[in-house]
Parts: C-alpha cells; structure tokens; sequence
C-alpha cells in the first residue's frame, strides 16, 4: 500500500488551486445539507465520508468541501494503481489500496488514521466509477471500517448536471450521519435517498436550499445575454 505523507500548506494551495479550476470549469458548485456536515465535522469521533463515485471530477469536489470540515484532518483512500500515476497527491492525504489484490495493508493503514478522532477519510464505496444514474450498491469496507473504529459515516451524494448554461454544475447533497452499525443496505439507501432528492429533473432550475461554493462565472449564454440584453431562457435560472 501508499501511505499518505500529508503536507497541510500544500494542501491549502491545492484547495486553493482546486476552487479556481472548479469555477472555470463548471458554471456552479452547490451544496445542500450544510449543517449535517457541520455536526458530523463537530463530532469527537473519526468520521468516514462515502460518496457516490461517477466522474472524474469527484476527488477534486471532495478536496473542495476540506476547508467546511473544520478542525478535522481529512484522507482519502484511492486505488495504488492510480495513486502510483499521482504520487503527489500524497502530500494532500491521498492513501492506496491495492484493490485487484490484497487489501489488508491499506486497511490496516485507515484504522490506524481513524484511531485519531480528529481524522475522516473519504472513501467511494462503490469502488469503481459507474454511471451516476446506475443503481447505487455500496461494498462492505467503508462501514466495517467505521465498527472497528467507532467512526459515525456521513453519506454524500454528488451529482454533475447541464442545465440551461453552457457548462455543467455540481450539486454536492449531504445526509445526517450514520452510526457505525448501520447496514450496508441503509447506507446504499441514504445514498441513494441524497441523489434522488437533487430532483428527478432540475427543470425549472430551483437553487433554494442549496448555498453556492463559489459565485458562479458568466458562461457562454449568459454573456449573449448580456450583450443582446435579452432575457434568459429560464428567468428562474439566476
């Protein structure tokens, strides 16, 4: 396995880094279920964080949540054989697991982080990319982390959408938290429960409860807009 060899000003300026790429590339990042993530963040146990796993994008939108997770030391686990392509992430608190052969190692290495309560280490259960709209089922490693450790488990669901702009968004939902010996069918659901409550349409575009993690940028239509001064296609699209 790859250990972490985590280095908290480099991480500052990735997070940085992460923000001002995030906003050239998509047209808005939002969040719903601030304060669940602000009790499970205050909590004094380790915290494991599973996401839905789908995109590309998605290490780089968990690293955009890590300054909302105050006072807590954030992890992420990733296969080795990616992690050996980006070593560097290391230093940002990337940890490998060898998944095509023998975990152990790895999982040792996550139970010795959750030992810290101060820790979290963010985890994709799936375990693969799939498509956001294939049916979630979790595997059972992120939950059996959380009983060996005592880690409460905080659902996140991400999901990425075009709607009337020419770059996509990111609607990242946070859930209550989880006890460590829920079974791996209620954190599917909860996962599951997080992505489908975005919307099964997100037309008309209805951004209430969700708070903006950075002010969004003109894209391409809205900058037509603005020098034909016509209106918008959606007048609710803001």
């Amino acid at each position: 396995m790859i250990a972490a060899r985590k280095i908290r000003w480099l991480e500052r300026l990735f997070v940085w880094e992460v923000r001002r790429v995030m906003r050239r590339r998509f047209y808005g990042v939002y969040l719903r279920g601030l304060g669940q993530l602000e009790r499970a963040a205050a909590s004094p146990r380790p915290l494991v964080i599973c996401t839905n796993h789908s995109n590309w994008w998605d290490g780089f939108a968990a690293a955009l949540t890590i300054p909302l997770f105050s006072g807590r030391r954030l992890y992420l686990a990733q296969s080795e054989e990616l992690l050996r392509l980006y070593r560097p992430l290391r230093w940002l608190g990337a940890f490998g697991l060898d998944i095509h052969g023998s975990p152990v190692a790895g999982v040792r290495y996550a139970l010795g982080l959750l030992g810290e309560p101060r820790n979290a280490i963010w985890i994709f259960p799936q375990g693969r990319l799939l498509p956001q709209w294939a049916p979630l089922e979790v595997k059972p490693g992120a939950l059996w982390l959380a009983r060996q450790s005592g880690a409460l488990v905080l659902p996140v669901a991400f999901r990425y959408e075009w709607m009337v702009e020419s770059r996509p968004s990111l609607f990242i939902h946070c859930g209550e938290a989880l006890e460590p010996d829920a079974s791996d069918a209620a954190l599917t659901h909860a996962l599951q429960r997080l992505f489908d409550a975005i919307g099964p349409t997100l037309f008309p575009v209805d951004l209430s409860g969700y708070r903006p993690l950075f002010e969004p940028r003109r894209s391409m239509n809205k900058v037509w807009e603005r020098i034909t001064r016509s209106g918008p296609v959606n007048p609710r699209n803001e």
